[in-house]
């Protein structure tokens, strides 16, 4: 522009005639337009520039959206969203209540029959609920924490995917405000399992893996920490329990879940306790010698329901926790049981329950214990025997096992419930018995009676 502005400047043209420069009409005019021309040429070049720019900046801002939606999804397909440690996802202790001085824990046994649940109101104010009975029991579990008065669940524990621990938890999730949700990194296919993660993810609740070494508590003279499971792999979903110590002052409280002898052997840390949740319904699966020399309960309860047809608690588990001298409370006699510690001692109540005896399955009692195969689990009801005192001698093993009914194959060494997957090559039916005498063993992913 400076070019055009000389050459019409009228001193500067009187310069050029006396100097006898002509210049020339087509000069000027290019003079003029060069510089507009340069001027619209270069907006167009720097718009396009800043247009490819932004363009290129939107482009990696949509494909890390896209990445971290991608992310996430990954995570939610394997039905986990994060891992909880005691170093990163604990909430600060100061935001946690302390509990006051003579505050109550209460844990309460719930009886929901053949199956687990356990809800603790914490002496700092929180609740707890560990495992939530079998699907027909949701509705029973969830009038009894709202009978106490409670509408918010702080911490909900999964200890294992088995119907008879998670098959309620469904209708919890849905009828309580929740706050942290745990549960093993073990999935399953069955209703109950995806029931369970849809309403998990209706209420945007991810999942903390619950394995040994996590801290769900710690306030005060409260802990609440996660033994187990340590290195469990297999199929079996029972190993996979997550086992937890609650610690109130001098007080301390152990919840197996279904985890049997390979999780127990795997166990590092304390476990001696003064309440013991026995494992697995009182099965010989659980519960070994070993681990309940370490633990050596003053008090052991087995949840369990009245007439099951796998024979839990079983003869030899209940003369294992005799011999050792632990005081045995069972939800089939006792009804719910509930105990109190005041940080030094423990007091134990048991309430009677509304829990009726299960009805017979309609698949005629060949039902997987724990309901890992059919997702629902179930019970033959048979006539109960009179209560019995918690201290009175073991109980006889069951009898009438030439009438069960169960399967094999041509080829294997053990013995299954009707519906267990190993029979899609052959199923070959027998008396439990015969097939004990013959040497086959139960089958570990279908849980057959043993």
């Amino acid at each position: 522009f400076l070019i055009p502005a000389l050459l019409f400047n009228p001193k500067f043209r009187e310069l050029l005639e006396k100097k006898k420069f002509d210049i020339k009409r087509p000069f000027i005019i290019a003079a003029v337009a060069l510089p507009l021309i340069t001027t619209v040429v270069s907006a167009a070049t720097a718009s396009t520039l800043n247009t490819k720019k932004a363009f290129t900046l939107n482009k990696e801002s949509t494909s890390s959206i896209v990445s971290s939606k991608v992310s996430a999804s990954k995570i939610m397909s394997s039905n986990f969203t994060s891992s909880e440690s005691s170093a990163t996802l604990q909430v600060a202790t100061s935001q946690i209540p302390v509990p006051a001085n003579g505050s109550k824990l209460k844990v309460h046994y719930i009886n929901v029959g053949q199956g687990d649940s356990e809800f603790l109101e914490l002496p700092n104010g929180q609740t707890m609920l560990i495992d939530a009975g079998i699907p027909e029991q949701g509705q029973n579990v969830i009038n009894y924490i709202k009978g106490l008065g409670h509408s918010k669940i702080d911490y909900l524990i999964a200890t294992h995917p088995h119907a008879d621990h998670i098959g309620g938890m469904t209708d919890v999730v849905n009828n309580f405000s929740i706050g942290k949700f745990y549960m093993p990194k073990k999935t399953t296919t069955t209703k109950v399992f995806t029931n369970l993660i849809t309403a998990l993810k209706g209420k945007n609740l991810g999942i903390n893996v619950a394995k040994a070494g996590v801290n769900i508590l710690q306030t005060g003279n409260l802990s609440i920490n996660i033994l187990a499971p340590v290195n469990i792999t297999g199929d079996d979903l029972n190993q996979y329990s997550a086992v937890i110590m609650l610690t109130y002052g001098d007080t301390k409280f152990l919840f197996t879940g279904d985890a049997g002898e390979p999780s127990e052997s795997q166990i590092s840390s304390d476990v001696q306790a003064d309440v013991l949740k026995v494992g697995h319904h009182g099965s010989n699966t659980a519960t070994s010698q070993a681990f309940l020399n370490k633990v050596k309960p003053k008090y052991a309860v087995i949840e369990v329901g009245k007439g099951n047809s796998y024979g839990h608690p079983t003869a030899a588990t209940l003369s294992k926790l005799h011999s050792i001298g632990a005081t045995i409370y069972r939800t089939d006699n006792d009804g719910t049981i509930i105990f109190t510690s005041d940080a030094k001692t423990i007091t134990v109540d048991k309430q009677a329950s509304s829990v009726k005896e299960q009805a017979p399955p309609s698949n005629g009692g060949k039902v997987a214990a724990g309901a890992a195969a059919a997702g629902v689990a179930g019970a033959i009801t048979k006539k109960p025997s009179p209560s019995k005192d918690q201290d009175t001698a073991p109980a006889k093993p069951a009898t009438g096992n030439n009438n069960v009914t169960v399967y094999i194959t041509k080829t294997g060494k053990r013995y299954h419930t009707a519906n267990c997957s190993s029979l899609r090559k052959s199923k070959i039916a027998i008396s439990l018995n015969d097939a004990k005498s013959r040497g086959y063993t139960p089958c570990e992913n279908c849980h057959p009676p043993e």
